[in-house]
């Protein structure tokens, strides 16, 4: 039987307060986060940072949360899936004390109840011809993994390259952990720049974001048993569809993945096609 984790909630309210202070961020590290700790503490500034357009907007912050978006986190070399979720969950409060998010509203958008969990599934698979069109062109780019876009509308991330606000950085996954961002940056000149070296056009991007766009998609990525097109998500809790490659071992609910995820939900949609949800 798998361990009841505690309500996402709660956790966030626990990491809200710690992620308050720095001073607090290296008690709690210590406890539940000894590799993290000051991997996050490099993080902060940047957190602060893109988390400038929420504080005059509180709207954004359910586009700007986005698994993948500027205030996602991606955990590479966790040793454990706890490890992994407990720093994802423990950015995510770092990001919404930053935002000024109350804690009633950093997850609330996403766990709505299950008629919301139904309408993610019915917007998805009601427009899977799209998708796989979408997911198409995206394979005509096999050094492209990842995808991401958020609002506001013209910012985007490219594998990890963001484009915030007209400024192209790569992201330097931490030396410990491998967080992605990380604080530690590559500068490029341009979007431009940085696609001309994974032999890909601005243009072909915009087209596909465009269509990602129409569809309601805020990811694409290319992993080892598929490609998963994102809905939406906060934190390490996304909603999609995994396009799962023959063959493969099937998704399972229960299963954790060493980045963090937790299947909640699977349920096939199509041929190797399957709806999923993460907590």
């Amino acid at each position: 039987m798998l361990a009841k984790k505690p309500p996402l909630q709660f956790v966030i309210q626990i990491m809200l307060v710690a992620a308050t202070t720095s001073s607090c961020l290296y008690r709690a590290g210590d406890q539940t986060l000894p590799r993290a700790r000051n991997e996050l503490q490099n993080l902060a500034p940047y957190i602060s940072e893109v988390c400038e357009p929420v504080r005059q907007d509180v709207g954004l912050w359910p586009f700007r949360s986005f698994p993948y978006g500027p205030l996602g986190l991606e955990v590479r070399r966790a040793r454990t899936a706890i490890e992994a979720d407990n720093t994802r969950n423990y950015a995510l409060g770092m990001a919404a004390a930053a935002c000024g998010i109350p804690s009633q509203r950093v997850t609330g958008y996403f766990f709505c109840g299950p008629d919301c969990t139904r309408n993610r599934r019915d917007h998805l698979a009601k427009q899977l011809v799209s998708i796989r069109r979408t997911l198409a062109a995206f394979e005509a780019f096999p050094e492209i993994r990842l995808i991401s876009i958020w609002a506001p509308r013209g910012e985007v991330r490219i594998n990890d390259l963001y484009l915030i606000d007209g400024t192209a950085r790569e992201a330097i996954p931490s030396p410990e952990m491998g967080l992605v961002p990380s604080g530690n940056w590559r500068h490029w000149s341009s979007l431009g720049s940085y696609l001309s070296t994974k032999k890909a056009q601005e243009k072909d991007i915009e087209a596909l974001t465009g269509q990602m766009r129409d569809i309601g998609l805020s990811a694409l990525i290319k992993d080892a048993n598929g490609t998963r097109a994102v809905g939406v998500g906060v934190g390490d809790n996304e909603s999609g569809l995994l396009f799962a490659t023959p063959n493969d071992p099937l998704p399972r609910v229960g299963e954790k993945l060493l980045d963090g995820r937790q299947y909640s939900i699977v349920e096939q949609v199509g041929l190797n096609v399957f709806f999923y949800e993460t907590n």
